[in-house]
């Protein structure tokens, strides 16, 4: 639709539906008994002014939220206006559970404003006796505003009272993963009881107002569970790099190869897209949809360079970007794959199921290994040739972990103190997998220079074993 204060609006199509429903809702089934005697273009002009008014007090709603989301440095992708309300897409989450409060608890008080405002417009002219073209749209406008405010202040998330509610326990605990399970169960609860009621109004109260609360249900129910792991996926993500993420053996073809060619590769190797690389650069790639494209008596004449994406318009990634931002760019743009460049030549790829390994193997694997280290533990697990995969340790103050390693199979790419976004300070170890094989990993915890004497003694030092199982890639996705 455009932009407001630098924010793009945009219409669903389910927006038209509800918008045409309001219309005659409004018009025509609430507006005859509270103001009987009017003609039908008259209710009609209501529902319409009524319809369009509410859904401008949506958009305020949404754009409170927004700007103060954007004046705090977050990055606001659009506002949508769909068939439940409105939802202001954000390309990241806030950093701190203050500016959360802030954001969440904007949207009712601007309702809640708004309400008081029509609430006002409606007294004034009922005092001076105006007509009731101008009282009806501003009384329901002062009614759905209030009534907009307080239900958006249930604790049900991610509707704003269960941002507000996950705020005030990320600022008391300060994990915002536990912050979110917890707001986010509690949003399911709600969301099975409004869902219970739905279908109890439908059969004995009112049929389509039941319908109305079925929908509402499901939609706060599966907006939860799609926010948690939304917000389990980016914080897994944090401290990540994209070189951590990619696979660097990449299988590529030239411009040059035909498209038959291209279509026995594609059997070959079980991929649905290619790299076009000549010389050593990126040039391009192709997918089996490029081929699809093209007539099988024109395979054998036609090139790869000649139906492939051209570079300019792939969307690539540098070693040291964050995972959270190649991710962020897969999403906005709805693409598989990210291609990840050292200068021209191409260093590795990123995938989406690359993305999703990267989060099991921390958000599984590495909490797993947290609870298995109070005196030492034993870790099995996985990882493909070529891929990083990061382990980690919570540090104490007067100790440090030292990584120990047997056999070719992986190798110890970095090591580096690193603060998680919950504030707890840890040991983390970046290893490569080389080859295929089974190797052991031990993180061994020592007293530093700087302990005591005797301070090592004050507890049991401890040990956490992996055994690493290095297995080729099943199928190179690109």
């Amino acid at each position: 639709m455009g932009k407001v204060a630098g924010i793009p609006v945009y219409l669903d199509y389910s927006w038209f539906v509800i918008f045409f429903l309001l219309v005659w809702t409004i018009g025509f089934a609430l507006m005859p008994a509270a103001y009987p005697g009017l003609s039908q273009f008259d209710y009609l002009l209501i529902g319409t002014v009524t319809a369009i008014l509410f859904f401008v007090s949506l958009l305020v709603h949404e754009l409170a939220h927004s700007i103060i989301a954007k004046r705090n440095g977050l990055k606001i992708r659009r506002i949508t206006l769909f068939l439940l309300g409105g939802v202001s897409e954000l390309e990241d989450e806030p950093k701190d559970a203050s500016l959360e409060l802030r954001m969440a608890a904007a949207g009712p008080l601007t309702s809640l404003a708004i309400a008081l405002l029509f609430g006002l417009v409606w007294w004034a002219s009922a005092l001076l006796n105006l007509s009731q073209l101008i009282q009806a749209p501003v009384f329901y406008l002062a009614f759905v505003n209030g009534l907009m405010a307080l239900f958006n202040l249930i604790p049900a998330y991610p509707m704003d009272g269960g941002r507000v509610l996950r705020s005030l326990l990320w600022r008391r605990n300060g994990d915002i993963v536990r912050s979110t399970v917890t707001a986010s169960n509690t949003g399911r609860t709600l969301a099975t009881i409004i869902i219970v009621f739905g279908i109890f109004s439908m059969f004995f109260i009112e049929f389509v107002s039941g319908i109305w609360f079925v929908l509402i249900g499901w939609f706060i129910s599966s907006s939860s569970s799609a926010s948690l792991q939304q917000t389990i996926a980016v914080e897994g993500l944090r401290g990540v790099r994209a070189a951590d993420l990619m696979t660097r053996q990449v299988d590529s073809v030239p411009p040059e190869m035909t498209l038959q060619d291209l279509s026995d590769e594609f059997l070959r190797t079980k991929h649905t897209g290619f790299p076009v690389l000549s010389n050593g650069q990126l040039e391009g790639c192709v997918t089996m949809g490029d081929l699809r494209r093209f007539s099988k008596e024109r395979w054998g004449t036609t090139k790869v360079g000649e139906v492939m994406t051209p570079k300019d318009k792939l969307v690539t990634a540098r070693q040291e970007d964050t995972a959270t931002d190649v991710m962020a760019s897969m999403q906005r743009r709805n693409i598989g794959r990210v291609f990840v460049m050292d200068g021209d030549r191409i260093s590795g790829i990123i995938t989406r199921s690359d993305v999703l390994k990267a989060i099991e193997m921390r958000e599984g694997v590495l909490s797993i290994s947290r609870r298995a280290g109070a005196l030492g533990g034993k870790i099995s697990m996985t990882a493909e040739t070529g891929m990083d995969f990061v382990l980690e340790q919570p540090t104490e103050k007067g100790f440090e972990w030292r990584a120990e390693y047997s056999g070719g199979e992986v190798k110890l790419v970095n090591q580096q103190p690193a603060t998680t976004p919950s504030g707890e300070d840890v040991q983390r170890f970046t290893f490569q997998a080389i080859q295929e094989g089974i190797s052991t990993v031990r993180l061994q915890e020592v007293a530093t220079p700087l302990e005591p004497v005797g301070g090592s003694k004050r507890r049991a030092l401890r040990t956490v074993t992996y055994t690493i199982a290095v297995a080729r890639p099943v199928q190179q996705r690109i």
